[in-house]
């Protein structure tokens, strides 16, 4: 999965961000989200957000590392099986198997490239495309380092105990992947119920892994955890947008004169 995420992101959207802004047309549509980017990862990897991560982190090793997780693990297997719940876990896994980068982010960049309105105007599904492509990024160093770090099992491999650097399922790609663009949603809905509803089916992904034995409940938790704050730092980034200002000569049959635009 990491080798995956890490050659779509150099062979594809690398060389889409690095065109020039002529490329793109005058509205500088791929130049604006190189920047999102740029601010995105400084943001993400400052001192608050790394100690809210450090926060997750710590939790999920004593989920880890006290016998919670296995307990946690025997409730799923004994408790909730059944054909329902087969069907549901099945299903999820599926959706966080399909927000994995070889398969979402062309689906981001079409929503992007489709979903921009006239002018400076994105369209909600231009957002959202955006958000999530931009969420999925920034944080998915994190992921790499963090499983590995962990060196956590897979609950048919072994214990959930951490043995850094021994395994590389410390935290649930199902979870991050499939949380993201759902959060995302949560994040941009209007109707509070609708942003109620968004955030609990985000979860769904993750808790489908445990179900199916793939995860420990520390491992998702921290898959969801990293996709929550990553989500969160685009929306950082998008209230702090400096205004920009633009200026351009008109020419008219009678004269002339200045435009100034301001976009947010």
């Amino acid at each position: 999965m990491i080798r995956n995420c890490t050659l779509f992101i150099v062979f594809v959207l690398g060389p889409a961000l690095a065109l020039p802004q002529t490329s793109v047309g005058q509205d500088g549509f791929i130049e604006r989200f190189r920047d999102d980017i740029a601010a995105d990862f400084r943001f993400h990897y400052s001192r608050e957000p790394l100690t809210r991560m450090a926060i997750g982190f710590a939790v999920g090793g004593v989920l880890a590392n006290t016998g919670a997780d296995e307990e946690i693990q025997q409730m799923f297997r004994n408790d909730l099986k059944g054909d329902l719940g087969d069907d549901l876990a099945n299903f999820f896994t599926d959706v966080g198997g399909a927000a994995k980068p070889i398969y979402s982010f062309p689906v981001y960049l079409t929503a992007m490239w489709l979903g921009r309105g006239n002018g400076n105007s994105d369209t909600a599904v231009a957002r959202w495309g955006a958000n999530s492509l931009r969420a999925a990024i920034v944080a998915m160093p994190q992921v790499v380092v963090l499983s590995h770090v962990t060196g956590g099992n897979k609950p048919e491999a072994g214990e959930p105990g951490w043995d850094p650097f021994e395994n590389d399922h410390g935290v649930s790609g199902h979870s991050y992947f499939g949380a993201v663009p759902v959060i995302t949603a949560a994040r941009l809905a209007d109707n509070s119920w609708a942003r109620f509803a968004l955030y609990a089916t985000s979860t769904l992904p993750g808790l489908a892994r445990i179900y199916e034995d793939k995860h420990y409940f520390s491992q998702s938790l921290l898959g969801w955890w990293l996709a929550y704050l990553a989500t969160e730092t685009v929306e950082h980034t998008n209230r702090e947008q400096v205004l920009e200002t633009r200026v351009m000569p008109i020419a008219y049959a009678d004269g002339g004169g200045v435009q100034i635009t301001f976009g947010f």
